[in-house]
């Protein structure tokens, strides 16, 4: 890219610029175990004041790897104690800040961001499909509290029973939300994979049992597809993008259309077909559209509007 193509884009797209540029800092500043490898240099510092900030936390924590918030809060509900405070900031953020940190700050979100970046032509499920695959990530985080929440009663209730049932769930009863975190797989899980197949000089690790070669495969197919469907991991899976749906319904931090301004999909339609998350903005009130909690605030729409007709309303 030449300097004239460079401030052509930026004049266009300031916006996706600005994005780029945080995502890329808060990608670095979360997982900041990168910049140790790349300078070579010790930041462990860092890790007790990343764990004040459940939101911003580093894959390398103890308690979770690959933790925020809500990886946080099933944590605590596991060892039976109900974290009240930080269900409290989580709905405090996600009220005022609707979904700034899915499409700003997520490490998860860049890296899909990155994925949806290699230049292929864009595909879209239909609507249909679309809507139906939205519900899985919240049959994910009910199934997490099917889970946990009687681990967390037993442990106040019943020690022996809770001793069994933490054993029989493994990892589960340590990591709530390891399994469906693309994070733990990136950071931790695939790393893992790699460092035991080079120890044994064999690709049997992969092969050990059915639980890990499905969530190998499972997970890097999920990253193929974000190349052509962006987002998918944030659309389909993700738990905090279900709680973060849940809430971002009701947030006060929405964009709005101007009715005067603009003149619907028949006519344009550009907003639904830049939105990275298929939202169909116009199907919504002009007053304000967050696609049932689903937007990610990347502000795409409002970007590549040509009539400059939406806008970010507080309210």
């Amino acid at each position: 890219m030449n300097i004239k193509t460079f401030y052509k884009k930026l004049r266009n797209q300031p916006i996706t610029i600005l994005r780029r540029v945080i995502q890329v800092i808060a990608f670095l500043l979360i997982n900041y175990i990168i910049l140790e490898l790349l300078f070579s240099i010790n930041l462990l510092s860092l890790n007790s004041f990343l764990k004040v900030l459940p939101i911003l936390n580093s894959p390398r924590n103890p308690i979770s790897n690959g933790a925020g918030i809500l990886e946080y809060i099933f944590f605590f509900i596991t060892d039976g104690i109900i974290p009240l405070f930080l269900i409290a900031v989580l709905l405090m953020v996600l009220l005022f800040t609707n979904r700034i940190f899915c499409g700003w700050i997520c490490p998860m979100g860049t890296f899909q961001d990155a994925c949806a970046a290699i230049p292929t032509k864009k595909r879209r499920l239909k609507p249909s499909t679309h809507k139906s695959l939205l519900k899985f990530k919240y049959a994910f985080v009910i199934l997490i509290i099917i889970i946990i929440i009687p681990l967390g009663v037993t442990k106040v209730s019943n020690s022996t029973f809770y001793l069994d049932y933490k054993a029989n769930l493994g990892d589960l009863a340590e990591k709530p939300m390891g399994y469906f975190s693309l994070s733990e797989f990136i950071f931790v899980f695939f790393p893992n994979l790699i460092r035991d197949m080079v120890l044994t000089g064999s690709v049997q690790p992969l092969f050990a049992n059915f639980l890990i070669i499905f969530t190998f495969f499972f997970y890097i197919a999920l990253i193929i597809l974000s190349v052509w469907y962006p987002r998918a991991y944030c659309r389909y899976i993700c738990p905090f993008g279900a709680v973060a749906s849940a809430v971002g319904e009701f947030s006060f931090l929405k964009l709005s259309r101007n009715p005067v301004k603009c003149v619907g999909r028949s006519e344009c339609g550009i907003c639904e077909k830049d939105c990275p998350k298929q939202i169909r903005m116009l199907d919504e009130p002009f007053e304000f559209f967050t696609g049932k909690g689903e937007c990610n605030f990347c502000l795409k729409c409002k970007e590549s509007c040509p009539y400059g007709a939406i806008a970010i309303k507080f309210g």
